[in-house]
């Protein structure tokens, strides 16, 4: 954001949070991430385990069922930041991005890493 400053152009970030559609569907992660998993030697798939693969799947399936279907928010934060006299510098369109994501983006480096 800053080293547009100088040029006169206004930058902000939108986090979008999770949301459902077509790219976000859990058959489809799933899928890929097992066919990428059987690509593995063998070695690395011992040292993450079977369980990290189940762990996984299990995740992605309840982010999913947590997540929103209503794309409208994200396009609406959107709209606000190209047409506002005075856009926000930051946007969080979902319950995840504004209870995780944005506070976690304040938060030095080391310390979201480390989550």
């Amino acid at each position: 954001r800053r080293e547009m400053r100088p040029f006169g152009v206004r930058v902000s970030i939108i986090e979008p949070g999770y949301f459902r559609t077509g790219m976000t569907d859990p058959t489809t992660i799933v899928k890929g991430f097992k066919h990428l998993w059987e690509q593995l030697p063998a070695e690395t798939q011992a040292a993450y385990g079977r369980r990290y693969l189940e762990t996984y799947a299990k995740t992605i399936v309840l982010l999913h069922r947590a997540s929103s279907s209503r794309l409208s928010r994200v396009t609406g934060v959107m709209a606000h930041a190209l047409l506002a006299r005075f856009p926000r510098s930051r946007y969080a369109a979902s319950w995840d991005a504004q209870l995780l994501f944005l506070p976690l983006s304040y938060c030095p480096a080391w310390l979201a890493d480390a989550t």
